[in-house]
């Protein structure tokens, strides 16, 4: 796998440096610690998975938001995502938590505008080690950090151009210990 964004390599390191929750190879959720790494924060997604029809974006960094023309922080991930890929886009999430794997993915952003980006996206699950108030089990986290490979120019940003669909170019399961499984998009 080749990493092609350098802060995506960044994240990479930094993920495989935090504490691992016993018995798993998923760090911990606590572990995680923003301040270790603020120059990665504006390109960082949080997601948590509520159900299989709901990936919930709980943290949208700042550089995204400017990229994708809003802040989706609190809204379902899935909204963004064409109709025939919903299926599979839930799935690889639920896969990052459940095999536990990474994933490597090329994406396209169509905006609004008509205009597209090309993003690199690494993305990981975290062992959510925080409970909820109400004592119940805690839903699966996945991080992500995403940097534009293409068209980088910020003056060809546009207001209010908002992200319309999210295509998937290329992805790639990594190993991070309980081997690969296969993914078929």
């Amino acid at each position: 796998m080749k990493i092609r964004n350098a802060r995506n390599r960044q994240f990479y390191d930094y993920w495989q440096s935090l504490e691992k929750a016993e018995g798993t190879v998923m760090p911990k959720r606590s572990s995680f610690r923003p301040g270790d790494i603020p120059s990665l924060l504006p390109n960082i997604s949080i997601y948590e998975l509520i159900s299989r029809e709901n990936i919930k974006i709980r943290l949208q960094g700042t550089a995204i938001n400017e990229r994708l023309g809003h802040n989706m922080t609190g809204l379902n991930y899935l909204d963004y995502v064409e109709d025939d890929r919903k299926t599979n886009a839930s799935k690889a999430f639920w896969l990052m938590a459940e095999q536990p794997c990474g994933i490597h993915a090329v994406l396209v952003h169509a905006l609004s505008s008509g205009r597209n980006i090309t993003v690199e996206a690494i993305g990981f699950p975290l062992h959510n080690d925080i409970l909820p108030l109400d004592g119940s089990t805690p839903n699966p986290i996945i991080i992500y950090q995403s940097n534009e490979i293409d068209n980088q120019n910020p003056l060809s940003y546009q207001i209010d151009e908002r992200l319309k669909l999210i295509l998937v170019v290329e992805r790639n399961i990594i190993d991070i210990g309980k081997g690969a499984p296969v993914f078929v998009d």
